[in-house]
């Protein structure tokens, strides 16, 4: 990101933070920083999160590379309950390098989240944020993203750069096809396997993504471009890269995981161009699961459990239902969800869904038995049971007390 890039982006910043009255920082995706300082007197994200694990600069990763993934926007909640939208910046070759990232702020109900805050000094504080409706929340992501895409001037997409990318391998590979078949005494290149692997381990990140691109292109003309030999390639190809990337730190069942779903999503592939981009998004991921492996990545998967839970508190919602949505197994979900919120899913659900009864029990109308079915509890004695340890009274003392003359 150079000086002129942060300059524009800055004073683009400042306006939203003045518009909106909450901060919008710049966010250097590639060194893991904040490039400007807080702008303005707003209230700041760490002063009143309660959440001892959370990392504040991951939360602004977070939201960039989502947003580079998502088309250039990106609306999510982190841990605590308050909002962000991101938006991405890419270089000339529409790789990220940054964003525009804006909050906290509310959306919606403003008592949705106080309520969340026990302490009176710290719900003071978060009725400060600003409050701003879903559809304004909506436009607010889409100026961020004309905005970061107006000064980069490439596509935000990943799946624009991919795609870029794979056209250009392919092209390289169909033209170099004719002389390669000249040569018929070819073989499988087990040295530049062990090369890969070497650099893996040396954390040569640049080097390995360049000799894995050869290797793939290796194994496309030793397959002479047969979609099926291809794949079984492949196959050999992602079990080197999944020992590699589990010596280098990655955890073994999220590898699995992850090794069992893109042999799935292989097999969908039917001809050599869907084959190249399928190929390209998934190397792409291993390179980063081996050189990356950092807390940013588990919160990528904390926060859309965070969401989902939100979205769908008012329904039956099981550990099997979330693991599926997010792509893990549940044994890995249930541990990083737990290193990163210092809670388990289950505990957290439910607090989601006690403070949402909270707001149904302020109206004397409502019975007990339909404020449990509105937040998701099939059983009134349960319900009453999880509300008492974590309110610290019945659901009826405390619709009583809210309801007293």
């Amino acid at each position: 990101m150079n000086q002129k890039n942060i300059q524009q982006l800055t004073k683009y910043a400042t306006h939203f933070t003045n518009l909106f009255h909450t901060n919008c920082r710049i966010v250097d995706t590639q060194n893991q920083c904040f490039v400007s300082e807080i702008i303005g007197n707003n209230l700041y994200f760490g002063s009143y999160c309660q959440n001892k694990n959370c990392h504040i600069l991951n939360t602004y990763l977070y939201g960039c590379n989502e947003a580079y993934r998502w088309g250039g926007k990106y609306i999510y909640y982190c841990p605590g309950g308050f909002v962000f939208v991101a938006s991405s910046f890419s270089d000339d070759l529409g790789n990220l390098i940054g964003g525009l990232v804006l909050g906290p702020i509310i959306m919606g109900e403003l008592d949705d989240t106080v309520e969340f805050y026990q302490h009176e000094d710290l719900k003071s504080k978060v009725a400060q944020l600003s409050n701003i409706p879903t559809d304004k929340v909506n436009d607010i992501a889409e100026l961020l993203a004309a905005i970061t895409g107006y000064i980069s001037g490439v596509s935000h997409s990943i799946r624009g750069n991919i795609e870029v990318k794979q056209e250009t391998i392919l092209q390289s590979l169909y033209t170099s096809k004719n002389i390669h078949e000249q040569n018929s005494t070819s073989s499988y290149p087990i040295e530049t396997e062990r090369m890969l692997q070497t650099m893996i381990h040396n954390g040569d990140k640049q080097s390995a993504q360049a000799l894995l691109n050869e290797l793939l292109g290796q194994i496309y003309f030793l397959a002479k471009f047969d979609v099926e030999d291809i794949k079984i390639h492949i196959i050999e190809l992602l079990t080197i890269l999944s020992r590699a990337t589990i010596e280098s730190g990655a955890d073994p069942n999220e590898i699995i995981w992850f090794n069992t779903n893109c042999i799935k999503e292989m097999q969908k592939c039917n001809t050599i161009e869907e084959l190249s981009i399928w190929i390209t998004e998934i190397m792409h991921r291993f390179v980063n699961y081996s050189f990356d492996f950092s807390s940013i990545k588990h919160s990528d998967t904390v926060y859309k459990v965070i969401q989902y839970i939100r979205s769908n508190y008012f329904k039956k919602i099981s550990l099997d239902e979330i693991s599926k949505y997010v792509n893990f197994s549940k044994t890995y979900l249930s541990r990083i969800f737990k290193e990163e919120t210092g809670q388990n899913i289950s505990m957290y659900m439910n607090k989601v869904r006690i403070e949402k009864a909270k707001l149904f029990l302020t109206d004397k109308s409502i019975s007990l038995v339909d404020v449990a079915n509105s937040v998701g509890f099939e059983d009134q004695s349960y319900f009453t049971k999880v509300f008492k340890s974590i309110v610290g009274t019945s659901p009826k003392k405390y619709q009583e007390s809210r309801n007293k003359p």
